[in-house]
């Protein structure tokens, strides 16, 4: 078991596109982040837990100048080569989420923390550190985007199972262990060779944020307009039903935003 966010995404690291999917979705994320640019009209944006690097690769290939920021530096490595793949430039930098406005100067209309890593910050201390410096990084009138599974609803359900999926030989089984403030999120990948099974363990824990927490602290920091969706395709939010909580907040309001 690895007991933090570093050691938990670099042993992911080499496998992490296949289970991610990264080449399928490609085509399907690309359309929702074109919906994104058309409702929000932003020119530059910071993708904060990048992984790998999908929708900053994405959002390059639409025309926004972006950074990627990860706490993984094999997550890094793999997302510069899947950008020079892609024919993009992306500036990538190794940072926490904590510490990111600390390693990024420049200012963006857009901040995206997309793919349920915002749960990663085991805190409310580290939580209210990681949103007051993104708001640093805001231009005026800019969003916060903010994507994780619908805790309202799973800490009600106890739904253990986040999900399966197997690409090629290998089987990704994503599962919760419901502690008492936390939650311990594990994947087991199973490597199929000749129908014999490899089992590996990958596991690290997780503050499950619920609307009414983030609500209060984004208030806190002086953003005034907030939106909440049920997924990144602006479906409406449903405490129970919605499969994500998708936020989206400003400070000041843009006028003829869409």
């Amino acid at each position: 078991m690895k007991d933090t966010v570093t050691e938990f995404y670099q042993e992911l690291a080499p496998h992490y596109d296949q289970m991610t999917r990264f080449q399928s979705r490609f085509k399907s994320e690309e359309k929702i982040l074109r919906e994104w640019i058309k409702r929000y009209e932003f020119k530059s944006a910071l993708d904060v837990a990048c992984g790998t690097g999908l929708h900053a690769i994405i959002l390059s290939t639409l025309g926004i100048k972006v950074v990627g920021s990860d706490i993984s530096r094999d997550m890094l490595k793999h997302a510069r080569h899947n950008a020079a793949q892609a024919g993009v430039k992306v500036k990538w930098v190794s940072a926490s989420m904590q510490e990111v406005s600390q390693k990024v100067s420049q200012k963006f209309d857009a901040i995206f923390c997309l793919g349920n890593s915002l749960p990663h910050l085991l805190t409310i201390g580290d939580l209210h550190k990681t949103v007051q410096g993104l708001s640093n990084l805001l231009n005026d009138s800019g969003i916060l985007v903010l994507q994780m599974l619908n805790y309202d609803q799973l800490l009600r359900s106890k739904k253990r199972i986040v999900g399966i999926n197997r690409e090629k030989n290998r089987e990704f089984i994503r599962f919760y262990d419901f502690l008492e403030n936390l939650i311990r999120f594990n994947i087991l990948t199973i490597v199929w060779e000749d129908n014999v099974p490899t089992p590996q363990l990958t596991s690290t824990l997780l503050h499950p944020y619920t609307k009414g927490e983030l609500n209060t602290t984004l208030a806190h920091f002086g953003f005034t307009e907030i939106e909440y969706y049920g997924d990144l395709k602006f479906s409406e939010y449903r405490p129970i039903g919605s499969p994500n909580l998708v936020v989206v907040a400003r400070k000041n309001s843009k006028q003829d935003q869409r």
